[in-house]
């Protein structure tokens, strides 16, 4: 792109591949052009390792806004069906101490599989920090403890 004839001065340069087919026509987008340019430029077409086959032509500079994108919300809030469900009381705590209500809710077995090997997974956890607390850091805990005081005599 240039901003005259004589070709003195480059305002901005790009390539495009088009392929062997031979159009008539063809459309492309370029995007990016920079803000500098807001008026007519002379625009010259060359095929590639051919500088002998230049054709140069004033394009006519037309700007349009880029279109808005409208997106659907994903989330609405609004009152649902279900009145009181998200309500945390005492009756509700102490509901859900009942060991008969643990279970409710688990409707395959593959729902049933899932709960007993999170339990397992909190169970062996626990262990763990326990084990590691009792072989590790208490003993080493004691060990410092006892090397910072001075032996008695």
């Amino acid at each position: 792109m240039h901003r005259s004839e004589d070709k003195s001065s480059t305002d901005w340069s790009f390539s495009i591949e088009i392929g062997t087919a031979t159009r008539t026509k063809f459309i492309a987008t370029i995007g990016g052009i920079p803000a500098g340019i807001i008026s007519d430029r002379y625009v010259c077409l060359q095929p590639a390792g051919d500088a002998n086959a230049e054709q140069c032509k004033w394009l006519k500079y037309e700007a349009s806004p880029l279109r808005e994108r409208h997106m659907a919300h994903r989330w609405q809030a609004g009152i649902g069906n279900c009145p009181g469900c998200n309500e945390r009381g005492i009756e509700n705590f102490l509901l859900k101490l009942d060991p008969r209500q643990w279970l409710d809710g688990l409707n395959s077995t593959t729902e049933a599989v899932t709960c007993a090997l999170e339990i397992a997974l909190i169970i062996v956890t626990i262990l763990a920090t326990v084990l590691i607390c009792t072989k590790c850091i208490i003993p080493l805990a004691r060990c410092t403890i006892s090397l910072s005081k001075p032996p008695k005599k």
